[in-house]
């Protein structure tokens, strides 16, 4: 499970918001995968491939309507992140792998966001709330 405290946090509190979010959609699909029926598991896959995509979606309208200069950049990770979940989510779908799902998230998708926190939406968050605070 992850704890929401332990996420790192950017200065822009929009963001903070999203990603607490995921983590709690997150948690609940390790929960389903753990003690819930194959059916709970699809819709909590489906929970959070769905929120992933407002997420990015809110990131890189803000970011490319406000000029960022990364803004290739951040939208290729996130591309590159939901083409991983979705194949971790059609895997699932073939295959009711539980362990494969849960490693998915536990491991890589867990290091990409917090690696994606640290080095792309802080960086995206500081060039927001500098255009807010000008």
């Amino acid at each position: 499970m992850i704890d929401k405290t332990k996420l790192p946090t950017v200065s822009y509190d929009d963001m903070n918001t999203m990603h607490y979010e995921e983590a709690d959609l997150i948690n609940d699909l390790l929960a389903k995968i753990e003690k819930g029926s194959d059916s709970e598991v699809t819709s909590a896959v489906e929970a959070l491939l769905a929120h992933m995509q407002k997420h990015f979606e809110y990131e890189e309208n803000m970011l490319k309507n406000r000029g960022f200069g990364m803004f290739d950049i951040h939208r290729s990770d996130h591309n590159r992140i939901m083409g991983e979940t979705r194949m971790a989510y059609m895997n699932w779908r073939n295959f009711k792998e539980r362990e494969a799902l849960r490693e998915f998230i536990e491991d890589e998708f867990m290091e990409w966001l917090n690696l994606h926190i640290q080095a792309m939406d802080s960086v995206a968050a500081d060039f927001l709330s500098r255009l807010e605070d000008s």
